[in-house]
C-alpha cells in the first residue's frame, strides 16, 4: 500500500456512524469520555458499555450500566466494538485480536497531546509532504511502518499494525549500537529506565543529561540515579527557550505542557549542554518534541548525535518531526519502528549518520 492510498480508506468514524450493527464502547476511562464526546459532536449512538469478563464491578459511566463482554453479546449479538483504552500487555492485546474474530473492531486514533485528530482531509493536505518522508525513509520496513500506522491511525484497523511490530529493545541496540564513550542526554527521563538501559547497554560511563519536569517523579528519577556520578539531573520540560511554562502534574502519559498546568521551569538541552559532548539523545516529552529538537538543535549540528524520538503524541508527527530532523541535519538516515501496542503509542523515529 502507498501512502495515496491511505486516502481510500474509510475513516473510523464514519465506519462507527454507518454501523448497521449497534455501537459498544468498550472500556471505562478517559478514553471512553473522550469518545463519547466525539460520539455526541459527530452524531454517533452508543448502544452500550462493557468491559473485559472480570473487570466489571455493579457500576455505571455516564448513564450506561458497564456490562462484561458476555452480558454484551447476549444482549446485542452481533454489535460493533469501539475500543477505548490502549494496552502494550500480550494477554490485554491477544483479546483484543479475539475479539476481531467475532465482532467489527474499531478504535479510534486519540491524540495524546492536543485535541486535533488525525483525518483523511489533514492528511491529504499533507499527501506530498509524506510521500517525501517516506521516500526519504532508510529501508523497506521503515515505509512498512509509516503506511501501516498511517492507516490504523485513519481507519481504526488495529489488525492493521500487526506484520509491522518489532522488539524496542532489539531496535535500539541495533540502530543506536550504544557505545562506551557516550553520552546520552535523555528527554523525559521519567524514573531513570531509560538511562539504565542506556548505560547497560553501553557499557559506559559517559555524560548523562535527564531531563524530567514532573516533581513527583523527578524525586524519583533523582533516588534511582543517585549512586552514578556521571549525571546532570534537569527538573524542567524540554524546551526550545530557557524559561517557564504551564505543565499539568499528572504522572506517566497525561503530564504535558497545558495551559491549565502549574508553573514549571523550561530549558533548552543546548543551554544545558553547552560546549560538551552529546552523541545520543532521547526525546519522550508527551508532545513538545517540535520544541526539543528546536531547543537542541545547536547540539544536533555541533555534535550531530544519533536521535531517538517518540513520533506519537500527535497526529502528524510522523510526517512533522522527519521533517524537522532533516531540516536540522539533511544528512541523517531515518528509521520508523513500531513496537506492540494498540493503538499505535511508541512509534519511534531513529535518526543516525550510519546507514545499515
Amino acid at each position: 500500500m502507498e501512502i495515496n492510498s491511505i486516502l481510500g480508506l474509510e475513516p473510523s468514524w464514519e465506519r462507527l456512524k454507518r454501523s448497521r450493527e449497534p455501537v459498544c464502547v468498550y472500556g471505562t476511562g478517559n478514553a471512553c469520555e473522550r469518545i463519547l464526546d466525539f460520539f455526541a459532536e459527530k452524531e454517533i449512538k452508543c448502544a452500550g458499555i462493557f468491559a473485559s469478563d472480570g473487570f466489571v464491578r455493579q457500576r455505571e459511566f455516564r448513564g450506561f450500566p458497564v456490562l462484561s463482554l458476555s452480558e454484551a453479546e447476549e444482549r446485542f449479538g452481533d454489535f460493533t466494538a469501539c475500543i477505548a483504552f490502549g494496552s502494550d500487555l500480550p494477554e490485554v492485546m491477544a483479546a483484543m485480536r479475539s475479539l476481531t474474530k467475532r465482532h467489527t473492531v474499531i478504535m479510534p486514533d486519540l491524540p495524546i497531546a492536543g485535541d486535533e485528530l488525525f483525518t483523511a482531509e489533514g492528511l491529504s493536505a499533507r499527501l506530498d509532504r509524506a510521500n517525501a518522508v517516506c521516500e526519504r525513509l532508510a529501508d523497506n520496513h521503515s515505509r512498512s511502518v509509516m503506511e501501516a500506522v498511517l492507516s490504523f491511525k485513519l481507519t481504526g484497523d488495529i489488525t492493521l499494525l500487526d506484520p509491522v511490530f518489532s522488539d524496542p529493545t532489539a531496535d535500539f541496540a541495533e540502530l543506536i549500537d550504544p557505545k562506551p564513550t557516550d553520552s546520552f542526554a535523555d528527554l523525559g527521563a521519567y524514573t531513570g529506565d531509560t538511562v539504565q538501559r542506556f548505560l547497560s547497554c553501553s557499557g559506559g560511563h559517559g555524560h548523562i543529561y535527564a531531563f524530567e519536569p514532573d516533581k513527583r517523579t523527578f524525586r524519583k528519577l533523582t533516588k534511582n540515579l543517585l549512586p552514578l556520578d556521571n549525571v546532570t539531573l534537569v527538573n524542567a520540560c524540554s524546551w526550545d527557550c530557557d524559561g517557564f511554562v504551564r505543565f499539568s502534574q499528572a504522572g506517566g502519559r497525561q503530564s504535558m505542557v497545558d495551559d491549565k498546568g502549574q508553573l514549571t521551569a523550561a530549558r533548552r538541552l543546548d543551554s544545558v549542554v553547552g560546549d560538551k559532548p552529546c552523541t545520543v539523545i532521547k526525546y519522550d516529552v508527551e508532545g513538545a518534541e517540535k520544541r526539543a529538537l528546536s531547543g537542541s538543535s545547536e547540539v544536533i549540528r555541533r555534535c550531530e548525535p544519533r536521535l531517538v524520538i517518540s513520533a506519537y503524541h500527535r497526529p502528524y508527527d510522523l510526517i512533522d518531526l522527519p521533517e524537522q530532523v532533516l531540516s536540522l541535519n539533511s544528512g541523517y538516515s531515518l528509521y520508523l519502528r513500531q513496537p506492540a501496542y494498540y493503538p499505535a503509542w511508541d512509534t519511534t523515529l531513529f535518526c543516525t549518520l550510519r546507514k545499515f
